[in-house]
């Protein structure tokens, strides 16, 4: 209304305001430096995966033409969980010599933590009815998504581990569980948001309609998490210091070949199997 028909507002702007992400980076930063098996340079490669995951959604975005108000929710999901999976990666020493179910417990809090830190960053004080509760839905759905999916995955191939065989059964498996999660996990959350706010009987209908939405909701958040997971295993296949956490938390080993023997043409020496690089005296 201009200064003349009304009272000039003050706002106190802080430069961390443009960067809410900020959060992500100062934990991940953290676990790098202060779990001592994180101390090495190619620890750091794991910022690749949550760059690309984030650098990859904003362009389809732009590809795809997508308003503000419907990409930047997404993106902050997928940013969030991105950099959720990261800090289980990062603290994979820590808890791969625990118990099965202690380790998958901690992993999830540890995931629940770090998207909280995120949510908090942006949104402040969460409110029943703002747009973060259904994103802490979706993040805690994903997170045991994805746990799930990868331990269950990693059981059909623990006698026999390749790459593309994991691939496979991680796909199955991405898709299966987030339909059984997502309405489990929105109707505890949201459920009991209602619950002190609505009433029972509110709830229930909200429920209801929460439970069908949520399992089509699931089935494209499992597309989603198989999708944001690719840069992670990329990172476990090319780099031996990944590649060594990965196969030793899930108990993976990987199958060596069997060297092919061909039979000797007439006329030929027998062929000389190969001696192991491993075996062979350094003069």
């Amino acid at each position: 209304m201009g200064a003349h028909d009304s009272t000039p507002a003050s706002i106190a702007w802080r430069w961390y305001y443009h960067v809410p992400s900020l959060g992500l980076w100062v934990t991940l930063a953290v676990l790098l430096v202060l779990v001592p098996a994180n101390r090495r340079p190619q620890a750091w490669l794991i910022w690749l995966p949550v760059l690309a995951v984030a650098v990859g959604w904003s362009m389809l975005g732009r590809l795809l033409f997508l308003s503000p108000d419907a990409s930047e929710p997404f993106g902050e999901f997928l940013l969030a969980l991105a950099a959720a999976w990261a800090a289980v990666w990062l603290l994979v020493p820590w808890l791969a010599p625990r118990h099965f179910l202690a380790g998958m417990f901690l992993a999830m809090v540890g995931m629940l933590v770090v998207g909280g830190v995120y949510y908090f960053s942006v949104y402040g004080l969460l409110s029943p009815d703002g747009p973060e509760i259904i994103l802490i839905a979706f993040h805690g759905a994903g997170a045991l998504s994805l746990l799930v999916a990868t331990v269950l995955a990693a059981r059909h191939c623990r006698r026999e581990y390749r790459p593309r065989r994991f691939l496979a059964w991680l796909l199955l498996w991405m898709l299966v569980v987030p339909i059984v999660c997502t309405p489990l996990v929105a109707i505890l959350v949201v459920g009991s948001t209602l619950f002190w706010t609505e009433g029972l009987m509110e709830m229930v209908s909200i429920a209801v309609s929460l439970l069908i939405g949520s399992v089509i909701g699931g089935a494209v958040l499992g597309v989603t998490l198989y999708l944001l997971n690719l840069p992670f295993l990329l990172l476990a296949m090319r780099n031996a210091f990944y590649r060594a956490r990965f196969q030793d938390v899930l108990g993976l080993k990987p199958t060596i070949p069997d060297v092919a023997r061909a039979a000797p043409s007439e006329g030929e020496p027998p062929a000389v199997e190969a001696i192991p690089a491993l075996l062979v005296e350094e003069p």
